[in-house]
């Protein structure tokens, strides 16, 4: 993406933040309260309530498992919002002059503004609770980028098929309700036998949520897990490629069926 797309993206998902909450009479103040209310009631659950055992060196469980957690909000919320994105900027359809294909980095980079939030929140917390910064948080950056990528070659997959297909809505919810158990995010891999490790490592969520948990927590680099590196990227691959062609396909009927 060249900088004057890059520039008219930002534009547009800043826009698109804004509108989200600008019917509200405290506007954006929600965006980034919910985050903070839900990492309170996850603590308060996970810490006060049910107190699972500490993971890792001592951490509580509530802070080994919002790092995971963080990733999964940016990606459903990313892929949620982002099927219906030419339904939400209809007026832009028939405008050839406009670039369709930056649409889905629209939703996603709205997205990513609480996402970075939320990344900062995260942060604030394991000071708070007296946990040491890691030199592996240096790795972060790697990791922020990568689910962007991931989740735009997502997204622009399913906000192409929409227009052709208005259920795959309700199938996208069905499928991030149930994924967010197969990352896994909530649980940990020595859960289970561990002949099952492999499935779960071949997800490619699977290296952005250890990505960022090991990030905070320590205890691994990026190129200890080469196996979680090569299955994301190859993954992200053929999503690129799947999505690139799709639009070529079904680009120029948008404004038939919308």
């Amino acid at each position: 993406m060249n900088r004057q797309k890059w520039r008219m993206t930002w534009t547009l998902a800043r826009n698109d933040f804004r509108s989200r909450y600008a019917v509200s009479q405290l506007g954006i103040f929600w965006a980034f309260f919910r985050p903070v209310m839900m990492a309170c009631v996850y603590i308060l659950v996970f810490s006060v309530i049910a107190r699972p055992a500490p993971v890792g060196d001592g951490v509580p469980y509530a802070l080994w498992m919002l790092p995971g957690l963080i990733v999964w909000f940016a990606f459903s919320d990313s892929v949620s919002s982002g099927t219906t994105v030419l339904k939400d900027y209809s007026y832009l359809v028939k405008n050839i002059r406009f670039d369709l294909s930056l649409l889905p980095g629209v939703k996603v980079t709205a997205a990513f503004i609480v996402h970075t939030f939320f990344i900062l929140l995260v942060f604030i917390l394991y000071l708070i609770f007296g946990l040491p910064v890691k030199l592996s948080l240096l790795q972060l950056p790697y990791y922020y980028l990568a689910t962007y990528i991931f989740t735009l070659c997502a997204v622009r997959i399913v906000s192409t098929v929409w227009p052709f297909f208005k259920d795959l809505s309700a199938l996208v919810e069905i499928v991030l309700m149930i994924g967010i158990w197969a990352c896994p995010i909530m649980w940990d891999l020595t859960m289970i036998p561990e002949k099952y490790h492999l499935i779960f490592r071949l997800n490619p969520m699977y290296h952005l949520v250890l990505g960022y948990r090991e990030s905070f927590m320590g205890g691994g680099w990026i190129w200890d897990h080469p196996l979680e590196a090569v299955v994301f990227w190859a993954a992200v691959l053929l999503l690129a490629w799947f999505a690139r062609g799709l639009y070529r396909w079904l680009g120029d009927r948008f404004a038939d069926v919308l």
